[in-house]
């Protein structure tokens, strides 16, 4: 198991040099997340929280994602990149693969994918994507991304897209796993069908039976978690837990991004998140 930090939720002018200390203290990559934009009331449950509502405020940043670890990975070497989560199905597959493909590649093998379906409704109307269908249009995006992404001539027909035979250059320069993000059970399985499954923050409890449930579902496929990436945050940090996350196959452990008392945006200082990060790498990445 490895541990990641998560850079979500704070200063865009910040994220290089968080970026190059984490690679610095040993982190094995940062998680990034993304949003297209908050409204001023929220209208849906947010189902990342306790209290089912956004931990974050509305002049929080959210940069691009693919524009952020195309830039970080220039100024890191080692450093992996995780995205928690991108909503696929608010875009078209043919503009995803493109920013994807050109961020991977800039990466060199440094990137994963981490992709989610959406939760809420009301951003979809706002971008003219349908909310009921977008689970399996989530499906076919998938689908068409990875022809695309081979370089080469394809053609595809399926229920959203219909093309005849083109070509998207470059095609990706390394193998690009896919970590599908979601707590239900079609969220689920569609993560057993891929490369890993990407939680967000939890309990112990709550990670044994995630587990547990991935483990049914790659089992019904044939197929086992060896090799399958797993991406978490806890709500309690400590040895123990650490030691059980690994036991049970979490790959990945991801800190949560500087989160004040009550979960929400931290308004901590740079020097604060940087002593932060240090303060967790003496005691657990030495």
């Amino acid at each position: 198991m490895k541990f990641w930090q998560c850079l979500t939720m704070i200063d865009m002018g910040e994220l290089p040099t968080l970026a190059q200390h984490a690679e610095d203290l040993g982190f094995e990559g940062i998680t990034l997340g993304e949003h297209l934009i908050t409204f001023a009331e929220q209208y849906e449950h947010y189902d990342y929280s306790k209290n089912s509502l956004i931990r974050w405020y509305p002049e929080t940043h959210w940069p691009d994602p693919w524009v952020e670890i195309g830039a970080l990975s220039q100024i890191t070497t080692t450093l992996k990149f995780l995205n928690t989560l991108y909503v696929l199905p608010l875009r078209d597959p043919f503009n995803v693969a493109k920013s994807v493909s050109t961020a991977a590649n800039l990466c060199n093998g440094r990137l994963i994918l981490g992709a989610g379906v959406g939760w809420q409704e009301t951003e979809f109307s706002l971008v003219g994507q349908e909310f009921k269908t977008r689970g399996r249009r989530a499906d076919e995006m998938i689908e068409v991304m990875k022809q695309l992404w081979t370089g080469e001539q394809v053609e595809f027909h399926g229920e959203f897209y219909n093309y005849p035979k083109l070509q998207m250059s470059p095609g990706l320069n390394a193998d690009l796993p896919i970590c599908i993000g979601g707590f239900s059970e079609a969220a689920l399985q569609r993560a057993a069908r891929h490369d890993g499954w990407v939680g967000a923050q939890h309990d112990m409890a709550d990670v044994e039976a995630m587990i547990s449930a991935l483990k049914h579902c790659r089992e019904a496929l044939g197929k086992t978690l060896e090799g399958f990436n797993i991406a978490i945050g806890l709500y309690e940090n400590n040895q123990e837990n650490f030691s059980r996350c690994e036991e049970i196959g979490v790959t990945m452990l991801y800190r949560e991004a500087f989160c004040d008392e009550n979960g929400m945006a931290s308004t901590m200082s740079l020097d604060e998140k940087l002593k932060d990060m240090e303060i967790f790498a003496n005691r657990y990445l030495v």
